[in-house]
Order: C-alpha cells, then structure tokens, then sequence
C-alpha cells in the first residue's frame, strides 16, 4: 500500500512540476532581472493590485481604440490585467515598490523604461482595442466581420468566460472585476491573446512568431478564431 501511495505522490508532483515549468517567464523576454518574478510581483508591501504587483508608475491618460468598423465600443482607460501590462508597454519610467533583498536596497537593474517594439506608447489608437465590454451581439455585420459568443469554459474547478476559437478551440478568456463569469462583465483585455507567463507552445516562437501568444498563429489562426467572415 505504502508503494502505491509513494508513487501517486511522485505522479501527482511530476504533473505538478511540468505545469509549473510550462508556465514560467524564464527563457523568455520577460526575463530581465536577476529575480525575474520580483520584475512584476512582491510577497511583501505590493501596491494593493492584483496579483501581489509590484510595480509602480503614475498612471498616464491613454488615447483609447475607435473606429467607424468597431460595433462593440466604447473601449475605456485600460483595466487590469492591461493596466498592468502597460506599466512596463507603455513606453514610460517604471520602477519597483519593492526591492529583492535587504530592506535599504534600491537596485535600478529593476527599474525599467520600454523602448523599441515593445513599447505601445499612450496612444491606442494603432493597436488593437482592449478594456471593452464583448458583446458579439452587438456587431452590425455591415463590416464583414463575424464574432463568435462568449461562453463559459471550466478551467479546473473554475468556470470563466471566454471567446472559443472557431479555428482551433483555443480559450481566449474575458475578465471580469470579480474574477468569475457575469453576463455583463465580459472584459476583452491584452491578456485574451496573450499569456504573461508563456503558457503556449508552438513553433517559430521567437522566431517568425512573438513570445506569449495564447496559441500558434501560424496563417493567421488566432486572427480568424474570432473574426469570423459572415
């Protein structure tokens, strides 16, 4: 009995440890500190935003997405998780509330400003709109474009909306201010198509393809999982 119980737990801990390695930011470009994780996140004195975040920065005034095309707006100022993303995207100075290590150090290898192709700046107008409310309903087909519902996905003992991609299945999740599904808290933000944490394995990843994708967008896959022509 006694050996059968030692290797449920190695099985139990090898599943365990092959979910965790799958997530991680090491090895990829978010990796940019001696402590990667503390880049982002503090198990002591965070700023009080979800999860544990460390980082700080006064928040700008973004220049949200709109269009003639857009049937689902308004899009608003970003809200978490895109917030979050934005303090290091949007091209401004950000830096730590707090610091690895003794409680007097202040190390700027933490401190960090974007530039390049990361960096979205403030104006929105020239990225893909985030922080609205999905509503495929409210689409007016005039466009050409068709959007799949939402729906709720179990994800472990969780149900939380999410776009299902008409192409290959994958869950692009919709965020709500209380974490769980409501019918009109369906919030597309940046991490609908992306993972912070590198969950996705497909090929040409840092290649031909940027890091962090929820799914291969090989042909334009994750483009079509939801803007479905009509």
């Amino acid at each position: 009995m006694k050996k059968y119980l030692l290797l449920i737990l190695i099985v139990v801990f090898a599943i365990g440890m092959s979910t965790f390695v799958s997530a991680t930011v090491f090895n990829t470009p978010h990796e940019l500190a001696p402590e990667p994780c503390a880049m982002c996140h503090t198990p002591h004195s965070g700023t009080g935003q979800y999860p544990l975040w460390n980082r700080l920065q006064v928040a700008p005034t973004y220049e949200t997405y709109d269009s003639v095309s857009f049937d689902m707006g308004p899009t608003f100022q970003p809200r978490p998780p895109s917030s979050l993303c934005l303090v290091c995207h949007n091209g401004l100075a950000s830096s730590l509330v707090n610091y690895p290590g003794p409680c007097s150090v202040t190390d700027g290898a933490y401190d960090l400003q974007i530039s390049g192709c990361a960096d979205l700046d403030t104006w929105l107008m020239d990225d893909h709109p985030i922080s609205f409310n999905y509503d495929d309903t409210l689409d007016t087909a005039t466009d050409g474009n068709g959007f799949p519902p939402a729906t709720d996905v179990s994800v472990g003992t969780r149900v939380r909306y999410a776009i299902v991609g008409g192409l290959s299945g994958t869950n692009y999740f919709l965020y709500a201010a209380s974490g769980a599904s409501a019918p009109t808290d369906r919030w597309f933000e940046c991490a609908t198509c992306h993972s912070v944490h590198d969950l996705a394995t497909y090929d040409g990843k840092g290649d031909y393809q940027v890091y962090f994708l929820r799914n291969d967008n090989t042909r334009s896959t994750m483009c079509k999982d939801c803007h479905t022509l009509r």
